[in-house]
């Protein structure tokens, strides 16, 4: 699991260390157990330590920003990448293999236990925290038509009842990673389950995305933004806010600055993004999470007909 796999971090600032003894720099640097009085110690010693470690506090990190998971499509090795440090740290996880990101909140990463692309009517998803290797199975989703699974989030923590977990479907299907539409006019639904008194419901419920009769293509979305009793969508120029105790959606013109965006390869190139993050593949597309504080909007780059390697991530919001 990510707990174990991922506690031996490799920094890249490897000459620094002096004498430090090795118990100590990894129970003071092991993200998903962190010590959080030896780190604080650590971070006074030196201007270089200060910006090196992460700024810990109990339950959470001061000032982060979220971190990047990603891996070659389906593979269980994976990569977390720190945009403020900077850095890369690498592991091996089961529950990866064969899955596919949908999304991220509060930490918590949204997965298919699928990679596959045809539409279908059974969808098996599942909640997993890669910092403290928690997994919640989510029901298991049949749907009155064959659909793909495109994202997914939570309103709030899984662990707490309140919660919604949606999954956002479409009837596109997918010719070599290409989104193609089906003979019949696509549709986009919303699909969500409440937790309630420790479990969570059984039946799903189903919305309908308003489309406008806009021409529909299959990565048009830019966002979505979870809160406590609603989803909002950043679709087409339109932000589309669903309420989940009314069921009613309001439709509104989104707002030319996004006073909380946050383009963390703002300016570089896809060569330029590959070498920071240490891949080459020809397609590489990430799914954005949003915080109290900014919000990642969803990227692809790289996208053609004739492709060969694949790489998917998510944007994780840092929670200890």
């Amino acid at each position: 699991m990510l707990s174990s796999h991922f506690s031996q971090i490799c920094f890249s600032r490897r000459d620094s260390w002096g004498s430090l003894p090795q118990d100590l720099l990894r129970s003071s640097t092991n993200l998903l157990n962190p010590n959080f009085t030896e780190g604080g110690a650590l971070r006074g010693v030196n201007t270089h330590w200060r910006n090196t470690f992460l700024s810990f506090r109990e339950g959470g990190f001061v000032e982060e920003r979220p971190w990047l998971l990603y891996r070659e499509r389906g593979s269980r090795v994976a990569h977390f990448y720190d945009p403020v440090r900077e850095e890369l740290h690498h592991g091996k996880d089961p529950y990866l293999e064969g899955a596919k990101f949908l999304g991220s909140t509060l930490g918590w990463v949204v997965m298919s236990n699928s990679n596959a692309i045809h539409r279908r009517q059974d969808h098996q998803a599942f909640l997993y925290n890669p910092f403290t290797s928690q997994r919640y199975q989510l029901p298991l989703l049949t749907t009155d038509n064959p659909c793909v699974i495109r994202y997914g989030v939570l309103t709030g923590d899984p662990r707490q009842d309140n919660t919604y977990a949606c999954l956002l479907a479409d009837s596109f299907h997918e010719n070599n990673h290409m989104v193609i539409a089906h003979m019949h006019a696509p549709s986009r639904r919303i699909y969500y389950v409440a937790k309630s008194n420790g479990d969570w419901d059984q039946n799903w419920s189903v919305t309908r995305i308003p489309t406008f009769n806009h021409p529909i293509c299959g990565s048009t979305i830019d966002s979505l933004s979870p809160s406590v009793d609603k989803i909002s969508i950043i679709l087409w120029g339109h932000t589309l806010d669903f309420t989940f105790r009314t069921q009613n959606w309001n439709v509104s013109n989104t707002q030319e600055n996004d006073t909380i965006e946050w383009n963390p390869f703002h300016g570089q190139s896809f060569d330029q993004i590959k070498h920071r993050l240490q891949i080459f593949p020809q397609t590489l597309d990430i799914i954005g999470t949003k915080t109290d504080r900014e919000r990642v909007k969803n990227r692809t780059w790289g996208a053609n007909n004739q492709i060969v390697s694949y790489t998917d991530g998510v944007w994780v919001e840092v929670r200890a």
